[in-house]
């Protein structure tokens, strides 16, 4: 099993850094341990300077504490590198949901969910698609697309170049996201009730730490509400806005839901993303677990909060296929 992991993140990667063998860098000692265990090239962040030039040249940067995001430390280590971030600090850094997200990397397929990507920024950017309509198990969603949707780009080009840093999310989503300047009125009108398997929560590095508790007790809250078979939640949005935030017995924590992203924000959609990692098998994702990685599930996902102001949540309904009129 150790070997079948190795040959699956290097396949996986390889279109990414446009060889195998990336180095894989974390500030967790354990996490160090458990890699090297599975036969992958790891070290601590501490000890990467005194590597060779060209042993850096390839790098999966994991990061579980706010140091292990130093711009300047970074820059020096890795300034010819190419680099995609996986940031487990952002969402929960323990080493179980790291070995989680490091098995959900060694099946994911960035070539055609890069591909896929283009397909989707060329639908939206061209402007002739007026409404979208997402379907399936989980229940219907519809869009409707303004003149200006503001768009979070996605990666569209699998290979990294030198000095090329990305993050792990930019490969599997399509996301819209409102206008800074007119935040309450997003470029997509978005409408419907559906149900969701699934959430995910992440907080920005800047966010100040006297708020850090909010991101904490977001996760708890579904956390709690999957251990006691309360999922899937049920989701009533109208004009772009968060109305019911329901569990499968129906108790209402829509409230709740305001108050850890924000209220001032008022439960307003911050994104509303296409999910494109068609090497995930819905089947085998564990919700229980806070991962980036679970967000890819191929469907949609949409969030409230800032991650910076208060917890970002996002809701995931995979499986959902869209129509275009």
């Amino acid at each position: 099993m150790d070997g079948e992991l190795k040959v699956k993140l290097e396949q996986s990667l390889a279109p990414v850094f446009g060889s195998p063998n990336p180095l894989f860098v974390t500030d967790s000692p354990d996490l160090v341990t458990w890699l090297r265990a599975h036969n992958l090239g790891a070290y601590l962040l501490d000890d990467v300077a005194g590597l060779p030039k060209h042993r850096r040249k390839n790098v999966v940067l994991l990061p579980t504490t706010r140091d292990g995001l130093s711009f300047f430390r970074l820059e020096r280590f890795f300034k010819g590198s190419r680099v995609l971030i996986v940031p487990l600090v952002a969402f929960d850094p323990s080493l179980e949901a790291s070995i989680y997200s490091l098995n959900l990397l060694a099946s994911s397929d960035f070539t055609h969910a890069t591909n896929e990507n283009a397909r989707w920024v060329s639908i939206l950017e061209e402007g002739e698609v007026q409404r979208l309509v997402f379907k399936g198990a989980y229940g219907e969603l519809e869009v409707t697309l303004k003149e200006r949707l503001d768009l979070m780009l996605p990666r569209t080009q699998v290979g990294l170049l030198p000095g090329e840093w990305e993050a792990i999310g930019m490969f599997f989503e399509i996301a819209m996201i409102p206008d800074n300047e007119d935040f309450f009125h997003p470029g997509y009108i978005v409408n419907g009730e559906v149900e969701i398997p699934g959430v995910a929560i992440a907080h920005h590095r800047i966010m100040p730490n006297q708020l850090t508790h909010l991101p904490t007790r977001a996760w708890q809250l579904p956390e709690g509400l999957i251990k006691e078979g309360r999922f899937p939640l049920k989701i009533k949005i109208e004009n772009s806005q968060l109305k019911e935030v329901r569990s499968a017995d129906g108790a209402d924590f829509t409230d709740e839901i305001g108050e850890l992203s924000n209220p001032q924000l008022e439960l307003i959609l911050v994104e509303m993303a296409v999910s494109n990692n068609p090497g995930l098998d819905v089947s085998n994702l564990d919700w229980s677990v806070n991962s980036v990685l679970n967000e890819g599930a191929r469907g949609i996902h949409f969030a409230v909060g800032d991650g910076v102001t208060g917890a970002h949540i996002d809701f995931i309904c995979p499986s959902m296929e869209a129509v275009l009129t």
